[in-house]
């Protein structure tokens, strides 16, 4: 029941989530695989949406034959990585954990590593309920005309201009209301972890956010 109360705590009061997870060094073990198996749904069932968007928006020089060819490696591709997403999922937050500890180490922060841990494991969660939303927007269109309809959009980024600049497209989409839900959440919980000051939490817990929008830059320079 606390790793539950945990667990639903996180999304509203980070503080209480530390509170309840403080010394328990398996306390990352359920919400990862919560995460995980939220992970694993998306995947599993991305793959038809995935080969809809490439068969309306193919790219230039794949004729409709060669498309037909791969459309079972894309299933095939989309079901493994569905298998293994909650190993994938906790990766992903062994890295932002490192990322959060490398700062503490600058910063002469006294955290433990599983502390760490144990939080963005359970703060990551809300990066679950954004692949889940994600999905249901996708099935609620019943169809996908290009590649763009499968990136997420929650942010302001429907209110730009036709044209726009693809970098100015890239950050605004990134900030979407979950990303700064996630930020947020992230700052306030490691604040009550180290207790420390929120403003010098944001500064610790930055570079998680920092790499993401870094490749999100990049990947928008690459959009058609």
């Amino acid at each position: 029941m606390n790793a539950l109360l945990a667990i639903l705590n996180v999304f509203i009061d980070p503080g209480e989530t530390v509170r309840r997870i403080e010394g328990k060094r398996t306390a990352w073990l359920l919400p990862v695989l919560i995460g995980g198996i939220l992970m694993g749904i998306y995947q599993w069932n991305m793959a038809h949406f995935t080969f809809e968007a490439i068969r309306m928006d193919p790219p230039q020089g794949m004729d409709p034959a060669a498309l037909e060819k791969i459309q079972g490696t894309m299933e095939t591709t989309s079901r493994f990585t569905a298998i293994i997403a909650p190993v994938m999922w906790a990766m992903m937050a062994l890295i932002t954990s490192a990322l959060v500890f490398a700062g503490c180490a600058i910063t002469g922060t006294d955290v433990k590593f599983p502390g760490v841990f144990g939080l963005v494991a359970h703060t990551n969660l809300i990066k679950g309920v954004q692949l889940i939303a994600h999905y249901f927007v996708l099935e609620s269109k019943g169809e996908v005309n290009g590649m763009q309809d499968l990136i997420p959009s929650f942010g302001l980024e429907m209110l730009l201009p036709d044209g726009a600049n693809k970098l100015l497209i890239g950050f605004v989409s990134f900030f979407s209301v979950f990303q700064i839900w996630h930020m947020l959440i992230l700052a306030i919980g490691f604040a009550a972890l180290a207790k420390c000051s929120k403003s010098k939490a944001f500064l610790i817990t930055a570079p998680d956010w920092v790499l993401g929008l870094i490749f999100a830059l990049i990947g928008a320079l690459f959009r058609r």
